[in-house]
């Protein structure tokens, strides 16, 4: 965790343009606010549960071109890149291309989890990073907040007010992997609003296949969108919408076949104050479309959601609802397997509510629990337990039980082969998590945070064979186990010019079969490394001149070797309005494959980028 961001104000245009950013000190930067543990502003000391956040400092500094390339400084956060575009993102294990279904992602309150496949197509969700102004990372179950499917972790992306993004930014990005153009520009409307306009395009190369040639899955795509803030006396409106069209490449078996993905969203978020604490009604709507020239999936997405957060004595209550309606379409390749039906409106409502008790000399209960109602099992109860004690130090001790579960998708509950596969009961798969963590800030200059879990699932996804006929087979629930495993992460300031940051985490598994039978293998617990190890040195060298060396260890996978790279970044700032950095990644590996999957192995090796960033 490193720098945070102070942002311009609205009435200083010329500040806004310039992006002028103010260091923290490690000892301000435990107090930068967050909204992730509770969904209600709260010091990063007091925030009792796993979180690392990355701030707007961390994403100029990172050299990266992408989100989910963005993501890698998350230490609680196990990356793996699938091809030029696609990636695999969990938290606490379950990672691979077709299992990573246990995380969240929320952009500015927008879901982006998809209820096809569950899980997130990253190759659809480029952000024009520039723009975002932290992002908070939640290792563990996220349920009574956020609902089913926030089971290993959540992603909060939040990104930055149109006052803050005041004037002209052009940024450019060139380099052997990638190469990005961004325009935006933003203004005042009197003392009250203010708005802003961008556009972006994205050039990804290919990646390489083992003996390395190219993979023909180089992408390319182009988004545009804007956003409003207004303030209407005590109340702020926000109303912001992206559209993107993106073209990447099916390619399991290198054909390079052309996919057209496009789509778009509208956001319209209204808060105000009530009582002793702050209302707030959002509203979207999200449209995707994904055609592979011989399959067409759609979904449009509408989302209502209202919540509550107000003082009362000891008791700090956050409460609300919301519903959600998505109709998803699949038109299936001629001959091949097909959802039935092909298309269906799906719906989730829910409730929730949080009482944070404070019980005196520095300890918190927090009990909640979420009630969410989904079309295919129908109820679904989401408690939390966690308990908090600030010591009078300023440490953090803290510790919590909840359950959390991952509904059932459209192809685990339809998709069909005739007389192969058939549509089953398959239900949700459930997890019990305990948990326990310190933070502590135990110098001015030293920052660190360290927790462990143990998490038991039940009803895992497996596919079995008929028990008399063995075909046709279905999906069922027939998995268990556990995994534990620890998260730390540091930061040392060295003096006011070097930081030091380190990140590391353990996972161990433990599955087996709970009756019946599994032709896959328990496919669907993932391919997990045992351990991740990072290392990052940020330096000032100069009144304008940085350099940002990060390390990172990987154990191996299932059919991948453990693997050790480095990146390093070179940038100079001659003032707030121009940087020059150049990055060289994967410096140490030659070839390197993330993924074990045999049908996607994909290499990558040592790449540079180059990128110049003005505004005025």
């Amino acid at each position: 965790m490193l720098p945070a961001v102070a942002t311009a104000s609205a009435d200083d245009a010329t500040s806004a343009a310039g992006e002028e950013l103010e260091r923290l000190s490690l000892e301000e930067l435990s107090q930068v606010r967050v909204t992730s543990v509770s969904r209600r502003p709260e010091a990063l000391a007091e925030a009792p549960a796993s979180i690392f956040v990355i701030d707007a400092e961390d994403i100029r500094r990172s050299g990266a071109a992408s989100l989910p390339e963005l993501l890698r400084l998350a230490p609680n956060l196990n990356v793996q890149r699938i091809n030029a575009v696609d990636y695999a993102i969990s938290a606490r294990g379950f990672n691979g291309f077709e299992t990573s279904n246990k995380l969240l992602v929320l952009v500015d309150g927008r879901s982006i989890y998809s209820t096809l496949s569950s899980g997130v197509f990253w190759d659809a969700r480029e952000i024009m990073l520039g723009d975002i102004e932290r992002i908070e990372v939640i290792s563990g179950p996220g349920g009574t907040l956020y609902g089913a499917n926030a089971v290993n972790g959540v992603i909060n992306i939040t990104t930055r007010s149109a006052q803050s993004t005041v004037g002209t930014a052009v940024d450019l990005g060139v380099g052997s992997e990638d190469n990005v153009l961004t325009l935006r520009h933003g203004g005042l409307l009197g003392s009250a609003a203010a708005w802003r306009l961008y556009a972006q395009g994205i050039r990804r190369d290919d990646s390489f296949r083992p003996d390395g040639s190219d993979a023909t899955d180089a992408a390319e795509g182009l988004r545009a969108g804007g956003r409003l803030d207004w303030a209407l006396g005590s109340s702020k409106l926000t109303l912001q919408g992206d559209a993107f069209s993106n073209r990447v490449a099916v390619n399991e078996d290198f054909s390079g076949l052309s996919t057209r993905i496009t789509g778009g969203n509208v956001i319209g978020r209204w808060t105000r104050p009530l009582g002793s604490g702050e209302f707030q009604l959002q509203a979207y709507y999200d449209r995707f479309e994904r055609d592979e020239r011989v399959s067409l999936e759609t979904s449009d997405t509408w989302d209502i959601a209202v919540q509550h957060s107000v003082g009362l004595g000891r008791h700090q209550i956050v409460w609300g609802g919301g519903y959600r309606s998505v109709a998803s379409e699949f038109e299936p390749a001629p001959g091949g397997a097909f959802l039935d039906p092909q298309r269906r409106t799906l719906t989730l409502a829910n409730a929730f509510v949080t009482d944070q008790i404070a019980l005196g000399s520095g300890v918190n209960l927090t009990l909640g629990a979420k009630i969410e109602d989904n079309s295919f099992t129908g109820r679904e109860f989401l408690p939390s337990v966690r308990l908090a004690w600030k010591r009078p130090g300023g440490d953090l001790l803290w510790g919590a039980v909840s359950r959390a579960s991952r509904t059932p998708n459209r192809i685990e509950r339809g998709l069909t082969l005739p007389g192969f596969l058939e549509p089953g009961d398959f239900k949700s798969e459930s997890l019990t998590a305990w948990e326990v963590g310190y933070r502590a800030s135990p110098t001015p200059n030293v920052l660190f945070s360290i927790s462990a879990f143990y998490n038991q699932y039940d009803d895992l996804r497996t596919v079995s064979l008929d028990p008399v006929t063995l075909l046709p087979f279905r999906f069922t629930n027939h998995g268990e186990g556990e995994t534990w495993g620890l998260e730390a992460w540091a930061s040392v300031d060295v003096n006011d010019r070097w930081r030091i940051s380190a990140g590391a985490g353990t996972l161990e598994k433990a599955f087996r079969l709970s009756g019946g039978n599994d032709i896959s293998g328990l496919a669907s617990t993932g391919d997990d490394p045992g351990y991740q190890v990072s290392l990052l040195s940020q330096a000032d060298l100069s009144s304008t001149l940085e350099l940002d060396v990060r390390l990172r260890a990987v154990d191996k996978l299932a059919a991948t070797d453990s693997w050790v790279d480095a990146d390093i970044r070179l940038g100079w700032r001659p003032n707030n309005a121009v940087e020059l950095a150049v990055s060289g990644k994967n410096l140490l590996s030659e070839q390197r494959f993330e993924t074990g999957d045999p049908n996607r192995r994909r290499a990558f090796g040592r790449a540079v980028y180059v990128t110049l960033r003005t505004a005025f």
